[in-house]
């Protein structure tokens, strides 16, 4: 009886004492372990063949694996000077001034969709403090902590008199960059969050025409999507050249682009193109084009 509550009968365990190689085979279980028990320790037994038949995420051997290894030591967040920054996409900000150089010292930055503040750290980290001139300022509905060389702008870009808040705040001049971040609040339906972020794009488009002085640059985050081809038609109309990049703070963020634009022509806003007085369509009304 003790021999049963131990879990085993005597006789049994002495048949495993004396054939300890028969252990392994032998299927024996406490006599408290109910029916359920056992199928959970006979499930954790084959978990180890289950997952050898997953293929590894990450190459272990050759070319894709070398790709692999310097893409991740490639990684701007891995990096202890992320820390520095409010924000991990700052990094990203300084890898595309790297590549095109638009941050000079003296030159005045308009950032759109500023919090937490990463975009405009860099922004005046490579502006006013290598100069001690220029101006940064920042526009966001969320109120972001004090920076030096910075002025800030509470209001939403849709508004109508966030251009003349800018325009005051720039003393009469215009910009020689302007910087968007803005995103929508991301529903995780791809072509909900692409035309959300195309409305931000189109707000930040109106923005930059009436402050962005001729020559200037505007860098401007979307999520890719189906009126793509029309925004980048968009911006080739307005600027000389126009670039789409993908830096590494985006690739956590599946269809997130930035769009590098140099050399702003100066051509007048859309609405003002299509509504002016040349454009006279009233002697057409009613006549049959067809005849």
């Amino acid at each position: 009886r003790r021999g049963h509550r131990g879990g085993m009968s005597c006789a049994r365990g002495r048949a495993l004492l004396a054939a300890p190689g028969a252990l392994r085979a032998c299927s024996w279980r406490p006599s408290g372990l109910t029916a359920s028990g056992q199928a959970r320790a006979a499930s954790s037994t084959a978990l180890p063949s289950r997952l050898a038949a997953v293929p590894s995420i990450r190459p272990t051997s050759g070319k894709e694996a070398e790709a692999w290894i310097r893409e991740s030591m490639r990684d701007y967040f891995r990096r202890p000077r992320s820390a520095a920054y409010r924000s991990p996409a700052a990094l990203g900000l300084k890898q595309m001034d790297d590549r095109f150089s638009f941050l000079k010292p003296g030159c005045v930055v308009v950032d759109l969709g500023c919090f937490p503040g990463g975009w405009s750290q860099v922004a005046i980290e490579r502006t006013v403090a290598q100069s001690g001139t220029g101006k940064v300022i920042g526009v966001d509905t969320v109120c972001v902590d004090p920076l030096d060389h910075h002025a800030f702008i509470q209001g939403s870009v849709s508004s109508e008199g966030i251009v003349l808040k800018l325009q005051e705040e720039l003393g009469g001049e215009r910009a020689d960059i302007i910087l968007s971040d803005l995103a929508p609040s991301l529903t995780g339906l791809k072509n909900e969050d692409h035309l959300g972020s195309m409305q931000c794009c189109l707000h930040a488009g109106r923005i930059m025409e009436s402050t962005l002085k001729l020559g200037g640059w505007f860098i401007v985050k979307h999520l890719w999507g189906s009126e793509q081809t029309n925004w980048k038609t968009y911006l080739e109309s307005r600027f000389h050249t126009v670039r789409s990049i993908r830096p590494a703070s985006s690739r956590s963020v599946k269809g997130e682009m930035y769009s590098v634009c140099r050399g702003f022509n100066g051509r007048e806003p859309i609405a003002e193109e299509v509504q002016r007085h040349s454009l006279n369509l009233t002697k057409h009304e009613g006549i049959d084009r067809w005849d």
